[in-house]
């Protein structure tokens, strides 16, 4: 996710914080401070609230973690990989490269975060039970944390897909149709009714004096409403894909340019004659990087003439690639985390044997949809310009020696 950074490894498991969560952790800690602990525990000093709220705050966002933990845990016991955990404005999400593949994998997946949440909040208020009187504020905040997690593990039940709710419900219908596209399709469905709900509810909120609310929920339904929309998209084209593989699609090798000549060399008989965005660069028939205007302008131009491209290019190490024969499913995500437009596809013996593109992909789903084959939205393909990768449309370059 865009604009986060990590904190921590649980699990062997990334925990990631998005600048976005900062906002809503001082809201929730003026919150608590001004509202809740005054009137839960009252004749304590302000700081004293502040603290608590803090601490509540933070002690929330532990539960959302454990919440999203929960979900990775199953999906990586069940051998989908799981890259991080991201907390954010909304809460949380487990960033699960792949898809389950299977209705049972999907029920597990989705029961256990809600179950995880259910479990805390009991407990939170079994110690606040224990608690009572002999210290309010210590009960405030355990009261506060297991009603809390009730309303998350309640509000998760939702039958609206991308919510956990909304996952059972698809591991459902999956189960009884035998088909995951229709089942994400329902579920989706019902997910952007709720979204629509949330959003009207707000809105009439909002305009009958209940500002903050009004506009929380919302901004709530809007993003729920896109999380639908994006993940029906996403199960439509790995449906689309599942039979595809990169040398498919892929393009043929462009012509690498030596990594001993110069970037000024490189600009005079490569980028300006024939427009090229993104080179191989080659060690005699090795291919050991690639180099991008992006790469190119990081260079100083007083010092194009001295510079050689394999000390300005990416080297092979960093670069995202793909195999010709492996699934174009397997590839996408490789694609979309890095923002780029195309992926050098290499052979076993590392050796460039051609190009897979956003374009060529996207002229494959235009196909298909020329032919009636497949109900495709070109809009469920955006074409996101990557760090200056070449279109496929792109003229041949010469080879040099």
């Amino acid at each position: 996710m865009s604009g986060s950074f990590r904190i921590f490894k649980i699990a062997g498991i990334s925990v990631e914080i998005n600048l976005s969560w900062l906002i809503i952790l001082v809201l929730l800690t003026a919150s608590l401070a001004l509202d809740w602990f005054p009137v839960a525990a009252p004749r304590y000093p302000v700081l004293t609230y502040w603290a608590l709220g803090f601490l509540a705050a933070l002690l929330l966002f532990a539960s959302v973690l454990a919440h999203e933990l929960s979900h990775s845990l199953v999906a990586r016991a069940r051998g989908l990989p799981v890259k991080s955990i991201t907390l954010f404005i909304f809460g949380g999400v487990s960033n699960i490269e792949r898809g389950p593949q299977s209705p049972g994998i999907e029920f597990q997946m989705a029961a256990v975060g809600p179950l995880t949440s259910i479990v805390i909040g009991g407990v939170s208020l079994g110690a606040a039970l224990l608690v009572g009187d002999a210290s309010p504020l210590i009960w405030a905040t355990l009261y506060y944390l297991g009603v809390t997690n009730l309303l998350l593990a309640g509000f998760n039940l939702i039958p609206g897909f991308p919510l956990d709710g909304g996952r059972v419900l698809r591991s459902i219908i999956w189960k009884a149709t035998g088909s995951l596209r229709k089942a994400t399709l329902w579920a989706a469905r019902v997910g952007q009714g709720f979204a629509y709900l949330l959003i009207l509810v707000g809105v009439w909120q909002f305009f009958t004096g209940y500002l903050v609310p009004g506009l929380w929920l919302g901004f709530i339904g809007w993003f729920l409403l896109q999380a639908a929309q994006a993940e029906n998209a996403q199960v439509v084209l790995e449906s689309l894909f599942k039979d595809v593989t990169v040398g498919q699609l892929m393009g043929p090798a462009p012509g690498g340019a030596q990594g001993n000549v110069s970037v000024q060399w490189l600009v005079d008989n490569y980028v300006l004659p024939y427009g090229a965005r993104s080179i191989p660069v080659m060690s005699g028939e090795t291919f050991i990087g690639l180099i991008t205007l992006e790469d190119i302008r990081r260079v100083p131009r007083e010092s194009w003439p001295l510079t050689p491209i394999n000390a300005a290019m990416t080297p092979f190490a960093r670069l995202r690639i793909a195999r010709p024969g492996e699934s174009l499913n397997e590839a996408l995500p490789r694609m979309a985390r890095g923002d780029v437009n195309q992926l050098p596809v290499v052979d076993e013996m590392g050796r460039l044997v051609g190009m897979l593109s956003r374009d060529a992909i996207m002229r494959y789903v235009e196909i298909r949809r020329g032919l009636g084959m497949e109900e495709v939205e070109p809009g469920q393909l955006s074409r996101r310009e990557g760090a200056g990768r070449p279109s496929q449309g792109e003229p041949p370059l010469p080879v040099t020696s």
